[in-house]
């Protein structure tokens, strides 16, 4: 089945009866208003300092998502790690387990957050997920995705946020694997459009599964997630794993996965093409 995660523009949400903690004075970027919301709300935030988790800065303390911090950091390193700011927690009854976006008005820092109730039911899916929301913010920092270009210049790929700069992770990833027919049937505004997903991997044995096939960014993080984890994919694949591997960046998170025997992961992904 796929990964339900997803990159989006971070929203404001009011959260009932949160109290700031470990804050002398409530701070601009360690808030909920911050961090957004996916589906539910933000019961608590810790601030990340130079990739490693630091103070709790909003909410209550919580185990769970120092667990799923811990999950995270034991594939990517600290530098991989550099431009998340905040990591938080947050409930849902939905079928989001995480999400990844930009705090503020750019792509300097970013936020994550996880479904605290997910993280104890299945280890490996959490992995998935959460690797997955890392490739979305190392797609969008300030060097990958120019937020001042609008829509209507952009030469790659406009994604709601702005456009993929030349020589970026996605502007690569879209000259190989996506044809100029495919972009054109994606939703102007850079939503993802998941029945076209499906319609996509009944005929594209490159993708991983549905959910890759619903929009170029969620293929790049999708791929990203099984190539780190040395998921059994189907060998048209590869070609996209290969042109991962050539960033060392995001070898490092790969090569710490197989490091601490987190590879070979079961393939819980659609089966496509």
């Amino acid at each position: 089945m796929p990964l339900i995660a997803f990159a989006t523009v971070l929203v404001p949400v009011l959260v009932l009866g949160a109290v700031l903690v470990g804050c002398s004075a409530p701070s601009a970027t360690c808030d909920a208003e911050a961090v957004g919301q996916e589906s539910g709300p933000v019961g608590s935030i810790y601030r990340v300092e130079n990739g490693e988790l630091g103070p709790r800065c909003f909410g209550r303390q919580d185990e769970t998502v120092e667990a799923a911090w811990r999950t995270l950091a034991e594939v990517a390193p600290p530098e991989v790690l550099g431009d998340v700011e905040l990591f938080a927690g947050f409930e849902t009854n939905a079928e989001t387990l995480a999400f990844s976006g930009p705090i503020g008005e750019d792509n300097t820092r970013f936020a994550v957050a996880v479904d605290t109730r997910s993280v104890g039911s299945d280890a490996e899916e959490l992995r998935l997920t959460l690797v997955h929301e890392l490739a979305h913010v190392l797609a969008q920092t300030e060097d990958q995705l120019d937020t001042e270009q609008p829509a209507g210049r952009c030469e790659t790929l406009w994604n709601g946020l702005g456009c993929f700069r030349p020589g970026s992770y996605l502007s690569g990833w879209i000259e190989r694997f996506w044809s100029d027919e495919a972009l054109a049937t994606l939703p102007e505004d850079g939503a993802i459009d998941e029945e076209a997903g499906v319609e996509r991997c009944l005929l594209d044995p490159t993708l991983v599964g549905s959910y890759a096939g619903s929009h170029p960014e969620e293929d790049f993080a999708e791929t990203f997630a099984a190539w780190v984890f040395s998921v059994e994919v189907n060998e048209a694949v590869e070609s996209k794993f290969e042109y991962l591997a050539q960033f060392p960046e995001l070898v490092s998170v790969r090569d710490r996965a197989r490091a601490a025997g987190l590879s070979d992961l079961e393939n819980t992904f659609d089966r496509c093409g």
